[in-house]
């Protein structure tokens, strides 16, 4: 019986690092991109920037939100001392993180567009990302889940 317990309790908290985990998925990795494309997120989450859902008078406060979060992504990357491993001075990602409607995290999906950064380098900001996804919000509520996406360009300090 003792045993069963443990196996369970094992089981339990291997599917919750999973599914933490898939939270955060890279273009890079094809298989799990896959997936992803699968859950068809774009049908059940709302465009943030769409004028049906947030009106022009919300849009600074959109634009901190979303400039709020980043400052956090790269607080992250500081205080991990994260190395892209290349000597360029920024690094470009491309976004497009599904929020609930309390502006945490449901997914995050992330596209180094770097060439010269390696699939080792991008899998470990995939996985630094997906370590710290309870520290990572926007600073917007909303009726509805929504969407965000764009690109943003980190400082690289190698």
């Amino acid at each position: 019986m003792k045993k069963m317990v443990f196996y369970i309790y094992v089981c339990v908290g291997l599917c919750a690092c999973n599914q933490t985990d898939m939270q955060v998925t890279s273009v890079h990795d094809k298989t799990a991109f896959e997936k992803f494309k699968k859950l068809d997120l774009d049908a059940t989450y709302q465009n943030l920037l769409n004028p049906d859902f947030s009106t022009k008078e919300q849009y600074t406060e959109v634009v901190n939100s979303w400039r709020g979060f980043h400052e956090k992504v790269n607080t992250i990357l500081q205080t991990n001392k994260f190395s892209w491993e290349v000597a360029k001075p920024t690094i470009t990602v491309v976004n497009k993180i599904y929020f609930d409607k309390n502006g945490n995290i449901d997914h995050f999906l992330v596209n180094i567009k770097n060439p010269d950064i390696s699939d080792e380098v991008k899998e470990s900001y995939r996985k630094l990302l997906a370590e710290n996804i309870d520290k990572l919000s926007i600073n917007l509520k909303r009726k509805e889940q929504f969407a965000q996406c764009g690109k943003v360009k980190y400082q690289n300090y190698e």
